[in-house]
Order: C-alpha cells, then sequence, then structure tokens
C-alpha cells in the first residue's frame, strides 16, 4: 500500500487567521496592474508573490455539456461556433493573454492531432500563428514555438501543448480547421489594455527558452543582489518538530534545498516527512515532503521550473518559489513517518529587501506562499478538493498522487469556482488532461518545465494496485480570486470511483479581500427593480435548472429577464474603487449572448458570452467596468444593449463587485431572503436569494419551530443558493434557519423556511398518501381496475378505471407523470412501434384517455421501468438493455417524456440479473439497482444526480437475494431511504430486509416476516396505510384473486406469520397488479 495514506494521517486544510485589521491604508496599496504580461510573465517571476485584483483566468474546452463523461469523444461540445476557418475553440473581446493550448486525439490508436488540421490564432485582427496543428506542437514553426514552449505527444506523454503567452489588446480568436475533439485554451482577461502590447511571433525570446531548457537544475527567477545560503544538518527523532532556520525581515527565500546525507529515503520518510514554514508568525506551508517536491509516489527524478528532484543517494530536493516575509520565516521537519529519520539537511538562500514590509502589509499588493496539502479516500459524488481558499491570492501550481484498483481515476474533470461564482470559471476534460498529456500518460512517466508524470506504478514500489504522481505549474495561467477559490477534481468519469488521493497546491494568499460587492439587484424582484431604477423591454420567466461543476445536481429556482432590447440600472459603488467587476446569474441555454456596455453614458467595451448549455442552464460571468469610467462615484448608470441578431440577453441577478483597497470585513452580510422549502420525495430542497459577500451558508434544521443555531441542528454548508436535504421522514414538517457566511468567518443573523417532504408513493390514484392497488387484464380485454386503501382495506370492488390500455403484451406500470401527486399509468409496446403511452389520473374515478408520450423507447426486449430520476417531482422512465447493459432515460416534462437515447449509464445490468429502481441515498431522485441472485447473491447500485447514473461496480451487498428469491425495494423503516426486501416464496415464504445507509445496505438481511405470499404469489411493496413506511402486499391471483397486506413498524411487518386480507377479489387469474415485482 502507499505510503501516501497511511492510515491514521489526515491531513487538514491550512486554516489561515485574520487578523483584526479592519481596512489598510489607500497609500499602502499601490496597485499592480495586470502583472507581467507577455514574455515578462516567465522572465519575471520573482513577481510571482504579487496579486492582481480584476485579473480574471478563464478557460475554454470541450467538457461535456451534459455533465456525462463524454468530454470530446463525439466533439459534440468541441466548437464553441463555426467559420469559414473552421472550428472556433477560443474567443475574447477585449484585452488579455492567451497562455496555455492543449490537445489530444487518437490516430490508428496512436496520439496524433493530423486530422485536426490548422490552427489559426488572430489578436487584434491580425492572424499570428497559421500553421498545421502538428507541425507547431512538433516545433517546426521555429522559434519561439520550439520545445518545451511547445511539446508533442512523444514529449508531454500523448498531449500536445502549446504554452507560448499570447497577449492581445483588443480581441482574440482561436481556430482549428476541423473538430479537434479534446482540448483547453487557458487564458487571462484583462480589464483595460494599458500596458498590454500584442504577441509577436517574430520575437524569438531566446533567452526565457534558455531558462526553460535549464529547469530543474538552476533558480529561473533574476538574480538578488545581496542573496546568502546558510544550512543545517540534523536527525529528526519520531515525532519530533525540528528547527531548521529562523530569519529576520524584511526580505525573501529565493530557494530551499534539502537532503537526506548519506541515504535515500524510502516511500514512508516522504510522505510522513512534513516541511512547515511560517511567515510573520502564520504557519502557511504543513506539506509532505514527496508532494511539496513534485514526487508523491516516492524518489524519481523531477525537473520542473520550480522544484527538482534529485533521487541519486545525497540527491538534493529543491524549490525555488519566491517566499518574502515582513519581519520573518521560520522553517521546519516535522517526522509523522513513525520512524526516527537519519541526517537531513535543508539550505536557505535569502536576501534582505524593504519592499516587502510595504508590499506584505495587510492592504499590499503582494501575498504569502502557501501549500495547501490534502490526503485521504476520495468521497463518492464529491470533487476531490486540491485548494479552498477564503480570501485573496492566486494559485500557481499543482503536485496530485492518486492510487486507485486502475486508472479510472483519471477520468475525473478539474473544476474551478473562483469569487463563490455559480458556475465554474475553469470545466476541463480530465485529469491527465488537467495535466497536459493524454490517454492515461501514453508514453509514460516524464518531468519537464511545465507539467510531469514523475511516477506510475502498478503494484510494484509499495503501490497496492495502480498509483500515478503528477504536476503541473501554473504560471503564466495562474489563477486569480479576489474573494474565495474552490479547485476540485473529479475521481472517476462523474466522481463515481473509490480512490486514494493526495494533493498539494502551491498559492500565494492574503486573508484580506480586494473587490466589495456593494450592490445587487435582484431582477425577479419588483421592490429591487425599483430602487435600483431598472428598466428593460424584455419578458419575465421561472428556470429551474442547475450550474455546472461540482454541485451539477443541485437544482437552482429562480426569475429570470430576457430580451433584446435596452437594459438599464443603477448600482451603488464604492467611491475608491479601482475599477467595478459587473457579475451576472444568466440563463445560457443560447450561447454568444452579446451587448454593449456603457456607463454613465460612456461606451465601455462589448460583453460577449460564447458559452451555452441548454441543459445545465445556470451561468455565472462578469464585465470588468473600467476604472476610468467608475472611480471616484458613488454610483454608476448601466446600459447594456444587446447585439442585433445575437440570442436574447438573460440574466436573473447582477452584482457590482467593487475593486478596493484589500481589507478584513469586519460588519455580518445580510441575511438570507427569498427562503423556499421545495418539497420532494424523501427530502426538502431549500433555495433562497443570493447574498452580496457570501462565501458560504450554514443550514440548520430541526422537526420544532424553534431552531437553534448550534452543532446539533446543523444539517450542512452550502458555496451557493440552494441545499438539498435529504433522506428525511415523509409528511413529518421540517423547520429551517439559513446564515450567511463571509471571507472573514462573520455570520448574518438568519432566514427562515419551512417544508415537509412528500410521502413516496408508487400506486397512490387519488393523492390521499396511501397507495392503492392497480391491476391491467392486458390482453384483448386491456381494462384496467383499481381498488383504493382506506389505511386498512382495499376499498370494496374492484372499479374500472380504463376501458383499453396495455394491449397484448405490452408493459405496464404506474407512476405520478405530471407531478401532480396522483400516480398515473403508463405503458411500453416495445417491439417494432417502441410507443410509450401515458393515462393520467383524475383522481377520482378514472384515467384520462391515453396519449402517446414518446415514440422510440423500450426497443425488442428491453426492459423499461419508471422513476423519478432527476428528483423534479414527476416520474421519468428508464431501459435496460440486456445485451449491452446500456440504461436509457428519457424525463417528463409533464405532457410528454423529452429525450430520445440519453443514455445514463453504459455497464449495468447484465443478463439474468432482476433490476429495480428506489432513492437509496433520501436525495428525492430514484437510483437503480440490479440484484445478481444465484450463488453470488451480490447488490450493486448506481445513484442518480439528476443526469446520469453513477457507479459501475459499486456493490452495496454481498449476500442477498440468493437462488431464485424475488427482490424488491421500499422504505420499509420510514428513514427516507429505500431499502431492499426479498421474498423467498415457496413453502418457506420468509420475508428478509436489509435497511440502506445511504452508502450500502445493512447486516445479512433481517427476517421480517415469516409467512408471506408462498409457492407463486405475487408480492409487491407500496405504504398503504400513509404512515411513510413501506408495507408488503401479495396477490394470490389465479382463482382466489386474493390480496393480503403486512404493514411495517420500522422492524418488521405486521401481523406475524398471519397478514391480513385486504381485498378478496383482486388481480385475477394472470392479470398484472400493481405494485408488484412482476418483470418483463
Amino acid at each position: 500500500m502507499k505510503p501516501f495514506r497511511l492510515p491514521g494521517v489526515i491531513l487538514l486544510a491550512l486554516a489561515l487567521a485574520v487578523p483584526t485589521v479592519a481596512t489598510a491604508d489607500p497609500a499602502a496599496a499601490a496597485a499592480v496592474g495586470k502583472g507581467p504580461v507577455g514574455w515578462e510573465s516567465l522572465r519575471q517571476l520573482d513577481r510571482l508573490p504579487y496579486l492582481a485584483s480584476g485579473t480574471s483566468t478563464r478557460q475554454y474546452s470541450g467538457f461535456a455539456r451534459d455533465g456525462s463523461n463524454n468530454d470530446g469523444f463525439d466533439g459534440s461540445s468541441s466548437c464553441l461556433r463555426q467559420v469559414a476557418a473552421g472550428c472556433v475553440i477560443a474567443e475574447d473581446t477585449g484585452a488579455g493573454q492567451i497562455d496555455s493550448i492543449w490537445f489530444t486525439r487518437l490516430r490508428d490508436g496512436v496520439p496524433d492531432v493530423s486530422e485536426t488540421g490548422t490552427i489559426t490564432v488572430t489578436l487584434d485582427g491580425t492572424t499570428v500563428l497559421n500553421r498545421s496543428l502538428k507541425d507547431v506542437t512538433d516545433g517546426k514553426v521555429g522559434a519561439p514555438f520550439v520545445h518545451p514552449l511547445v511539446a508533442n505527444a512523444s514529449q508531454a506523454a500523448g498531449g500536445f501543448q502549446i504554452k507560448v503567452p499570447m497577449p492581445y489588446r483588443q480581441s482574440m480568436q482561436v481556430v482549428v480547421q476541423r473538430n479537434p475533439f479534446f482540448y483547453h485554451v487557458n487564458f487571462r482577461h484583462f480589464p483595460d489594455a494599458e500596458g498590454v502590447t500584442t504577441f509577436n511571433p517574430a520575437d524569438q525570446a531566446q533567452d526565457v527558452l534558455t531558462t526553460l531548457r535549464a529547469a530543474g537544475t538552476r533558480d529561473p527567477k533574476p538574480a538578488v543582489s545581496g542573496a546568502t545560503t546558510n544550512g543545517q544538518t540534523r536527525p529528526i527523532g519520531a515525532g519530533q518538530e525540528v528547527a531548521f532556520g529562523s530569519l529576520q525581515g524584511p526580505g525573501a527565500i529565493s530557494a530551499l534545498r534539502l537532503r537526506f546525507v548519506g541515504v535515500t529515503p524510502s516511500d514512508a520518510v516522504l510522505a510522513g516527512l512534513r516541511l512547515r514554514m511560517s511567515f510573520d508568525g502564520r504557519t502557511t506551508v504543513d506539506s509532505p515532503i514527496g508532494e511539496f517536491f513534485g514526487t508523491g509516489l516516492g524518489a524519481y527524478p523531477v525537473k520542473s521550473l520550480m522544484f527538482a528532484a534529485d533521487p541519486a543517494p545525497g540527491g538534493w530536493f529543491t524549490t525555488w518559489w519566491p517566499m518574502p516575509y515582513r519581519s520573518s520565516a521560520a522553517v521546519s521537519l516535522v517526522n509523522a513517518s513513525g520512524a526516527p529519520v537519519g541526517d537531513v539537511e535543508i539550505q536557505l538562500t535569502s536576501a534582505p529587501d524593504t519592499k516587502w514590509s510595504t508590499a506584505l502589509a495587510p492592504g499590499g499588493p503582494a501575498a504569502y506562499f502557501t501549500a495547501e496539502s490534502h490526503r485521504g479516500k476520495t468521497t463518492f459524488g464529491d470533487d476531490w478538493m486540491v485548494a479552498d481558499q477564503q480570501g485573496r491570492g492566486k494559485l500557481v501550481g499543482v503536485v496530485q498522487t492518486m492510487e486507485g484498483v486502475n486508472r479510472g481515476y483519471l477520468e475525473g474533470d478539474e473544476r474551478v469556482h473562483l469569487d463563490n461564482a455559480l458556475s465554474p470559471q475553469q470545466h476541463g476534460t480530465g485529469t491527465e488532461d488537467f495535466y497536459e498529456a493524454g490517454w492515461y500518460f501514453a508514453g509514460g512517466p516524464y518531468s519537464v518545465a511545465f507539467t510531469g508524470n514523475t511516477a506510475h506504478e502498478v503494484r510494484r514500489a509499495g503501490c497496492a494496485q495502480e498509483c500515478d504522481a503528477v504536476y503541473r505549474l501554473l504560471v503564466t495561467e495562474a489563477i486569480s480570486y479576489d474573494a474565495s477559490l474552490r479547485f476540485g477534481i473529479e475521481h472517476g468519469m462523474q466522481n463515481d470511483w473509490f480512490a486514494d488521493y493526495g494533493s498539494t497546491a502551491f498559492l500565494y494568499t492574503q486573508p484580506t479581500l480586494s473587490t466589495r460587492e456593494t450592490d445587487a439587484v435582484d431582477l425577479g424582484d419588483p421592490a429591487s427593480r425599483s430602487a435600483h431604477q431598472y428598466a428593460d423591454g424584455g419578458a419575465e420567466s421561472t428556470l429551474q435548472s442547475v450550474a455546472e461543476g461540482d454541485l451539477d445536481s443541485l437544482p437552482l429556482t429562480d426569475r429570470v429577464r430576457s430580451g433584446q432590447g435596452p437594459i438599464s440600472f443603477r448600482l451603488t459603488v464604492d467611491a475608491g474603487n479601482a475599477g467595478v467587476l459587473l457579475r451576472r446569474i444568466a440563463d445560457q441555454a443560447k450561447p454568444y449572448q452579446e451587448a454593449a456596455v456603457a456607463v454613465d453614458g460612456v461606451p465601455v467595451g462589448t460583453w460577449r458570452q460564447p458559452l451555452g448549455n441548454p441543459k445545465m442552464r445556470w451561468l455565472s460571468d462578469e464585465f470588468p467596468l473600467p476604472a476610468a469610467s467608475t472611480s471616484g462615484k458613488s454610483s454608476i448608470q448601466v446600459t447594456i444593449t444587446p447585439t442585433a441578431g445575437a440570442p436574447a440577453w438573460t440574466a436573473a441577478h447582477y452584482v457590482a463587485a467593487s475593486i478596493v483597497t484589500p481589507y478584513t470585513p469586519t460588519a455580518a452580510p445580510a441575511a438570507p431572503t427569498g427562503l423556499i422549502a421545495t418539497s420532494r420525495d424523501h427530502s426538502l430542497l431549500l433555495n433562497w436569494t443570493p447574498v452580496p459577500g457570501a462565501t458560504a451558508y450554514r443550514i440548520y434544521s430541526a422537526t420544532t419551530a424553534d431552531v437553534p443555531l448550534t452543532p446539533a441542528n446543523l444539517v450542512g454548508t452550502s458555496p451557493m443558493q440552494a441545499f438539498l436535504h435529504k433522506a428525511l421522514k415523509g409528511g413529518q414538517q421540517r423547520f429551517y434557519n439559513v446564515v450567511a457566511v463571509d471571507a472573514a468567518g462573520n455570520v448574518s443573523t438568519a432566514g427562515s423556511a419551512t417544508g415537509t417532504p412528500k410521502i413516496a408513493t408508487v400506486s397512490d390514484v387519488d393523492a390521499d398518501g396511501k397507495d392503492d392497488v392497480v391491476t391491467f387484464t392486458r390482453g384483448d380485454q386491456a381494462d384496467v381496475f383499481v381498488a383504493k386503501s382506506t389505511g386498512s382495506a382495499f376499498d370494496g370492488t374492484e372499479k374500472l378505471w380504463h376501458g383499453s390500455f396495455a394491449v397484448g403484451a405490452e408493459i405496464p406500470a404506474t407512476g405520478d407523470f405530471n407531478g401532480d401527486g396522483r400516480d398515473d399509468i403508463v405503458t411500453f409496446t416495445r417491439g417494432a412501434a417502441q410507443d410509450v403511452w401515458v393515462a393520467l389520473s383524475n383522481g377520482v374515478n378514472g384515467y384520462l384517455p391515453a396519449t402517446k408520450w414518446h415514440d422510440h423507447f423500450a426497443l425488442d426486449g428491453e426492459v423499461p421501468m419508471v422513476g423519478d430520476f432527476n428528483g423534479d417531482g414527476r416520474d421519468d422512465i428508464v431501459t435496460f438493455n440486456r445485451t449491452a447493459n446500456d440504461v436509457y432515460v428519457s424525463l417528463s416534462d409533464g405532457s410528454r417524456f423529452v429525450e430520445d437515447s440519453w443514455q445514463w449509464h453504459a455497464d449495468f445490468g447484465l443478463p439474468g440479473e432482476l433490476l429495480d429502481v428506489g432513492d437509496f441515498d433520501g436525495d428525492g431522485r430514484d437510483d437503480i439497482v440490479t440484484f445478481t441472485r444465484g450463488t453470488s447473491a451480490s447488490v450493486f447500485v448506481a445513484l442518480s444526480d439528476g443526469k446520469s447514473f453513477l457507479g459501475t461496480a459499486w456493490k452495496w451487498h454481498g449476500r442477498f437475494a440468493g437462488g431464485t428469491e424475488t427482490p424488491d425495494v421500499g422504505d420499509y423503516n420510514g428513514d427516507g431511504r429505500d431499502d431492499i426486501a426479498t421474498f423467498t416464496g415457496g413453502d418457506q415464504a420468509e420475508v428478509y430486509v436489509s435497511l440502506s445507509t445511504g452508502t450500502g445496505f445493512t447486516g445479512d438481511g433481517d427476517d421480517w416476516h415469516n409467512g408471506f405470499a408462498p409457492n407463486a404469489e405475487v408480492p409487491g411493496s407500496g405504504d398503504f396505510d400513509g404512515d411513510g413506511r413501506s408495507d408488503i402486499v401479495t396477490f394470490t391471483r389465479g382463482p382466489a384473486a386474493d390480496v393480503f397486506v403486512a404493514l411495517s413498524n420500522g422492524r418488521d411487518f405486521v401481523p406475524n406469520p398471519q397478514a391480513l386480507r385486504w381485498h378478496d377479489w383482486f388481480a385475477a387469474n394472470s392479470e398484472w397488479p400493481a405494485p408488484s415485482t412482476l418483470r418483463p
């Protein structure tokens, strides 16, 4: 087992202390503008500690817009649009800089970009590159487009890179001749063009190339006068912290070297020995030695631009990150390896420099070097969090270590959320893609200036399964943030791969903020529109959708304004601003929304958004208003005029984020308003209006109206204005208090809401909360009969509710397809017709005439079923292709099933297994389960995230429903999570239940009944008394046509052993009753 996941070692994110200083002297906040631009980005690496407020790092990529793993495989999301020259993969209006372009694709099974054709880069209307992409990445264009500023697959482990920094003043466009499939383009967007010179391809930048070619062998920064090097050699006992240097400032460490005297360190030592560094009394580095130097799997060679490792005995581990301090710096090693470590030598190179006294002041422009390290097991459904920071700063590099059963963990995408944005500013296409390689690091380990796969181990060298160690420097494409950063990366296709991860993020951080959200317009609130003199000629509608990123399963409902006429409104800004970021929450159903922006009648640029997503429609974006138009003003009039011919301009909220002298917030944010708790099966969905300045929300809940803000009542946190409270008892009212928290930890007063989760039903025809029974005669007769539940019996004789439904051998089922609380009926014709017909319940005495809701679903012998897979309160349909093991879903919009062949899983339910549907984690979305039965008797689950089923081989039970037993699904203990039951049938007639924990089914199955559904009776599950617990029913069918029910008390089904007869003539002969375990 790899040492990077030693049991008992848990590495937490650094908790940075917040100074008590409220606001810095404006004189101390000398603006640094954009930081180094163009080639200076690589020449002035000593300026890495300086931050640049208002500059944003953005990315275009071919990530799947539906949240699946189709991140470029069919190219459907790889072109922003088509132009005469080909496929547009990136474009920008205004000033900025292209920092990194990456591609990969296969040709005859080998990484090759020949079929992508030419790449054309146009800056400010001038073409600066127009050449075969293969020629460019092979270095045939010549300097500066030569290695290591470009790389082909043999130089970048299956990736194709262009790392030449290319600034522009007015516009940028990157076009490739043909669809590239897999790519990303990272670029910075500047608030203005001051100091920016358009890239000149004739400038070969030979000095930069020389520096990069020497990566890993020498300090890449400019020489510093007065620098001295001092060292110490000391042993480190188990559990000890040993000091290796203390420096007085102001000054900066320019290099740190470490070596193990006379020995090669073991994997356990490199994982357990930690480097701890503090600057001006605050610890910002506490990281395992191996990962800190880029080699998390053991002693392997590393030659990056900013750190290096020599694995030879006595070889040096070196870092060249600039590490400034105002008054002091301290370096120590902490031995958590569990064994003594012999002599370790550390050398520090530093130089005094008075500029850091001002630059690192609380309101100054520079920040402290920080390494945020984590280690542990991945969490199903959640991104692995690489960096989670409050305050201002920038991310400049990542090192990651991974172990799993195989390299399936590399399918995960990176997602970067900045300044509490709803949607990510960066969304990649895969883990090795983020590290700018390809095809699981084709070609094997490598290490160069910016990227590396330093080790790959398969069941050797301490790796129990399969392991990778990787890094990427983000020097030119540093990710800046003004208030908060969340950098996460998926593990597996959709956070469904169980693995052990370690990561170390390199940043420059300050706990202060550099933007102040001074005003916000809620366009769905007439009072807010009036207060901000808002005017437009557009329309208003309600949108329920999700945003891309880690929280893409959390629905958000809000009002959206849209139109193509001028929009105007007034915003309060900070009079001392150095520019304002105009932020928007919008509906991105249509790409290329575009508008001219003016401030107080003066044009300031064009706001163009090429991104679009018809499935995940919420989008956060921003437009920088230059200081020349906002400085010295306490309010501004903004006019947005959509471009003629462009799609309608949309917005739900606008926020003014004033760029200000860095400060620490002292006042609490406003209380959340507009709280709504929407009832779902097993759960409640909370939405509220976003609070300016909030970076997180805390949600408290209780079953009584008094909800103290105590840890006992804290049910969760959220970085956005939504929260899903899962696994709740149906019908039990919940009360909520929600508070907003800002980057400094200030907490608002609470906003309140109340709601009651639905009692989940499967055949409740009249919406009284109790499941009824339905029977389909099928064949030529095709009648449908209903008997309603009274809570203690099924009432009277069966009633005819439909006279022509489910003809012949069609497959009928029940479900609430229009979301009115009454369960309707559906039938699947299958075969050649492949139609799906629905008849809605009138709730009283019948179903309405059947209408066709789909004309191409559940082909031939596929297995169709019903469930609410996206949690919107309307049941959808699913079909299992038993030959290819595919699973397809079509969602209900209340009047039809809208999708055709939307694949939600590609490997589930093998031939011979029994399939079912249920909400096993209690989130209000139905999941899928398969029972292998037979001798293996295993149970596998794939959870729904609202757009797909996650997990391929997630075994929730290893000994349940063996032989020919009949399994079923229901919430038998009423805890808000569906459980599993199995009916032995035959003479034994036992019923066993295994309860869900949300991640598995407990025990070997408890015996809940000793005489139920004997012989060939047809059992089923439903909540027949409306108490929120699923009961069991059995239909004798045949000439007896009796119906017996045993009610759940949460521990057993009673009465036991003799269940009560609830009906004496229902579902005769071979009719198809519901709810039951009958399957096609």
